[in-house]
């Protein structure tokens, strides 16, 4: 049987269960989303679902694997982000850090993580090492936000400009591939 203590937590829970219901469903007001003129009762689910509603691979990225094609080695690897990353591979049969059966390979945490931090880091320096670490020829940089399996990041594009570290060798209107420099 339960004691006094019990019932009070088991009372306190279903209050905090209650009261979040409340909040999530049956709040008043509206809230606007930044970068957006709309409203939105439950604001979270329109910025989480925002990146998923338009086409995720674009036109000019499938455009870059005939560059890509023509001009890498079979056994050159790339940064890519899952999307960018299953084009690279479908296309063009080169590798990536993530996608395709890359949670199977040892450590693809790691993989996940380093994808990100060298796209989101503003640190050229860091993005390159982490690009060297994992052996790769290129950084595929799309012109949309790119997702490495934590969240969506748009990143910092700037640090690929660094000569010291990467060099441009192919750009369309829809993305970028840099060099990855020994």
């Amino acid at each position: 049987m339960a004691g006094p203590v019990d019932l009070l937590k088991y009372g306190l829970v279903m209050a905090m269960f209650l009261l979040f219901i409340n909040e999530a469903y049956f709040m008043e007001g509206n809230f606007l989303i930044p970068t957006t003129s709309s409203y939105f009762m439950l604001p979270e689910v329109k910025v989480n679902a925002d990146a998923w509603y338009s086409r995720v691979v674009t036109p000019g990225e499938m455009e870059a694997t005939g560059w890509i094609n023509a001009n890498t080695n079979e056994s050159d690897k790339f940064v890519a982000d899952i999307f960018g990353a299953e084009l690279i591979m479908g296309m063009t049969t080169r590798v990536s850090t993530i996608g395709g059966d890359w949670a199977n390979a040892p450590n693809p945490i790691k993989y996940m993580s380093d994808t990100n931090t060298i796209y989101t880091t503003n640190d050229p320096g860091v993005a390159h090492r982490l690009a060297r670490e994992e052996n790769c020829s290129y950084v595929f940089l799309p012109e949309r936000q790119t997702f490495s399996g934590y969240e969506w990041v748009y990143g910092d594009h700037q640090k690929f400009e660094d000569e010291e570290y990467f060099k441009l060798v192919y750009e369309n209107s829809d993305v970028k591939i840099y060099k990855v420099l020994a």
